[in-house]
């Protein structure tokens, strides 16, 4: 099996008594990363698609690009005679520190930062959507090949009647009808069936759905302005030494180029989430176990859909990039900036 078509593994599954290893917590950590790389060049894809284009624009394009080039080459000998005697150890330090810094008035010792006040509730509505996608597949989360236990009537006779939904249609079709609009109806009927039977077997998860949301919400702030911020020092030598910045800023150790953001990105964001993983996981866990029996098996499994973890990533890393762009820190691409403000 060649590396392009070789199956990603498997996500991690928690044991029956809802608990991760150390490993499993750390491949989840590694899936959600992959996860997150895999939307992100989706939505910039897409809205690469979507720009439109003419000719005068190109040409305005073209002359724009003809000028930064010419002033790119006009300072490439003096920033390469600047650099040569630039100490590199030095420039590391300074923006080791100045992020430390910047990442300290985001992630404070028991006080949630604003910004991050405001991205939970985006957090608690994306948990839901995977939360209410993951109990509508009929599949148990983490085995592919182990179908769901029937726990509610409503969901068995959704499942039954979703399974035959391509049969049912092809029969309504297939009567004799006085006019068009009866079979219309007929059709409008079942969509209406199906959609009650759905919302009914939905509203019977929504309790698990709440205490799980209440959960995330407890851990997120406990996270961001407890665990998180004694390690915004570490954090920071981590990214500035992954991501080589040192290497991209020269001499202009306070900002962050925009070229270089991908790799700023990357590490911050791999790094963020070897510690959001384990520390969320656990105490999700921990807490569902505290309410035993309330839990259904599968609600366990689900704590460990890597998705939960990127879309959390997801929302905290825009806001802290939006905030270290207005800080001077760091220079944000155009189709980044384009594409988070149209809510691609």
């Amino acid at each position: 099996m060649t590396e392009s078509t070789r199956q990603p593994p498997p996500p991690p599954v928690p044991s029956e008594d809802g608990r991760l290893s150390t490993q499993a917590k750390m491949s989840l950590a590694s899936l959600a990363m992959a996860l997150r790389d895999e939307q992100l060049e989706a939505r910039i894809v897409h809205y690469k698609e979507e720009l439109q284009t003419n000719a005068e624009l190109d040409a305005i394009t073209a002359a724009v690009v003809a000028e930064l080039q010419a002033m790119q080459r006009a300072a490439v000998e003096q920033r390469r005679s600047e650099e040569a005697s630039i100490d590199r150890g030095q420039v590391e330090i300074e923006l080791i520190g100045n992020l430390k810094e910047m990442f300290g008035r985001l992630f404070r010792k028991d006080r949630l930062a604003v910004v991050f006040q405001r991205k939970l509730a985006e957090v608690s509505k994306r948990f839901a959507r995977v939360f209410f996608k993951s109990e509508l597949h009929e599949k148990i989360h983490g085995n592919s090949d182990e179908a769901k236990v029937m726990r509610f009537g409503e969901q068995a006779l959704y499942r039954a009647l979703t399974a035959h939904e391509a049969i049912l249609q092809v029969q309504l079709k297939g009567f004799q009808y006085d006019k068009k609009e009866t079979l219309a109806k007929a059709q409008t009927l079942l969509a209406d069936a199906l959609k009650e039977l759905k919302n009914d077997y939905l509203s019977r998860t929504t309790p698990e759905l709440n205490d799980l949301v209440t959960m995330l919400n407890e851990i997120l702030r406990d996270f961001l302005q407890n665990e998180l911020p004694p390690q915004v020092g570490e954090l920071a030598w981590e990214v500035v030494k992954e991501a080589r910045l040192a290497d991209a800023t020269g001499v202009h150790a306070y900002k962050v180029p925009e070229k270089h953001f991908a790799k700023f990105r990357q590490a911050f964001e791999r790094r963020f989430l070897q510690r959001l993983v384990p520390f969320t996981a656990d105490a999700m866990l921990a807490k569902v176990r505290a309410k035993e029996g309330k839990f259904r098996a599968e609600t366990i499994r689900f704590v460990a859909e890597p998705r939960i973890y990127s879309d959390v990533c997801e929302v905290i890393a825009d806001a802290v990039y939006d905030q270290l762009y207005n800080d001077g820190f760091l220079d944000l691409p155009g189709d980044w900036k384009a594409a988070i403000a149209g809510g691609l």
